[in-house]
């Protein structure tokens, strides 16, 4: 059985992420292994997120605004002074060759492309070391970073909802977009079932754009649905009716409160969705994997461990976000009408920071006395209810 000192269970964005800041870091000398079954050869994901300042992939960036539109249900459209944020787009395709052509460039670091069989079990933990099979092979690494364990959407005190989306990019004859504006978020769309349902346009060029339909629920739409609301949207919408598919993606990310375990055993960490990174009210994950997993190889660097402890104060993100899900959920106001009003009546900026978990607990204040104040007053009691 072949030792490591660290094995990383999938090569997705979480996993590669990982790898990038361990090559950048002090324990760029240590063995590294990474288990993916599939080539990253595919621009299967794109990545749109605000930040201040700058990141590890700003040479990756496809595109980058400092402006935004919004439009509400009844069609306003509202450009979002986002002050010091930008809005930046970054392609899978992209992030996938740097990281990997990077990442080959390190003969400590190793590739199997097979499937990890037992991540279900937590890995088998021995003393000092934890232990990894594939279909073919068995290995031993001081510590094992796991991004594919599936979580267990099950328990009927929490709530469990999925952010489901499918995009195009298309090309048109004449020129269309707007390119130094993204529609970030436009809801003036049938809100149906009551669920919260919208479009966002990123332009990479006045005829080329990302068109994409996001849909919060419990269930999938069908192929069928999904295509027909984006032909709907961008003939009646958009205007526009002769036009070229270049990439389609499709994408589901669990939007749940589900309690998750970072770290299971002394050896083994979940990274990325398993980990519990993303944003149980938005489905937002790549900023947040970020700068977990910078936190926790400063961490390696630091002690030698990946462990990190947060206090229960840090924790209150997760309960206002089991508060909106329980407002999604129970259907007791459009999701459409909450980011408009905290839109309007906070700094953008403001409204960033606390969906990013960086806000203080006076911002947090403002934002909540922006919401429909009796519909989120009944989430509190009846999210209380249940946890206690």
């Amino acid at each position: 059985m072949k030792h490591y000192d660290f094995i990383i269970c999938g090569g997705g964005m979480s996993g590669l992420s990982l790898a990038y800041y361990l090559n950048q870091s002090k324990l760029k000398d240590k063995s590294i292994l990474i288990i993916e079954p599939e080539e990253k050869n595919k621009n299967d994901r794109t990545w749109a997120f605000w930040e201040e300042g700058e990141n590890a992939f700003e040479h990756l960036l496809f595109k980058k605004w400092d402006k935004v539109r919004f439009t509400t249900l009844k069609g306003e459209k509202r450009i979002l002074d986002i002050g010091k944020y930008r809005y930046k787009l970054l392609r899978g395709i992209d992030f996938y060759e740097n990281i990997i052509s990077e990442l080959n460039k390190n003969p400590n670091i190793e590739w199997l492309k097979e499937k990890v069989i037992d991540s279900k079990t937590d890995f088998q933990s021995v003393v000092g070391q934890a232990e990894v099979k594939t279909i073919n092979h068995s290995f031993s690494a001081n510590y094992v970073f796991d991004s594919t364990f599936k979580l267990n959407l099950n328990l009927p005190q929490n709530h469990n909802l999925l952010q489901h989306f499918k995009g195009l990019v298309i090309k048109t004859e004449n020129p269309i977009f707007d390119v130094s504006m993204p529609d970030m978020m436009n809801f003036a769309i049938p809100q149906k079932n009551e669920e919260c349902r919208y479009f966002y346009v990123l332009p990479f060029s006045e005829n080329t754009a990302l068109v994409e339909y996001t849909v919060f629920s419990e269930k999938l739409l069908t192929e069928t649905e999904y295509d027909f609301e984006i032909k709907a949207f961008i003939e009646n919408d958009l205007k526009i009716n002769n036009y070229e598919v270049l990439e389609q993606e499709f994408g589901v990310i669990p939007m749940s409160d589900e309690p998750t375990n970072e770290f299971p055993s002394p050896h083994v960490v979940r990274i990325g969705t398993a980990g519990g990174y993303t944003n149980p009210a938005t489905g937002y994950t790549f900023q947040n994997t970020q700068k977990r997993l910078k936190k926790m190889v400063e961490n390696l660097e630091k002690t030698g461990s990946p462990v990190i402890k947060d206090t229960w104060f840090q924790k209150r993100f997760l309960f206002y976000a089991s508060v909106l899900l329980n407002v999604l959920q129970k259907k007791r106001h459009l999701l459409a009408d909450v980011f408009a009003q905290m839109y309007e009546k906070n700094p953008p900026s403001r409204v960033f920071r606390f969906l990013d978990g960086e806000s203080n607990f006076f911002e947090e204040i403002a934002i909540m006395w922006s919401t429909p104040k009796s519909k989120f007053l009944m989430a509190v009691f009846d999210v209380l209810r249940k946890k206690i």
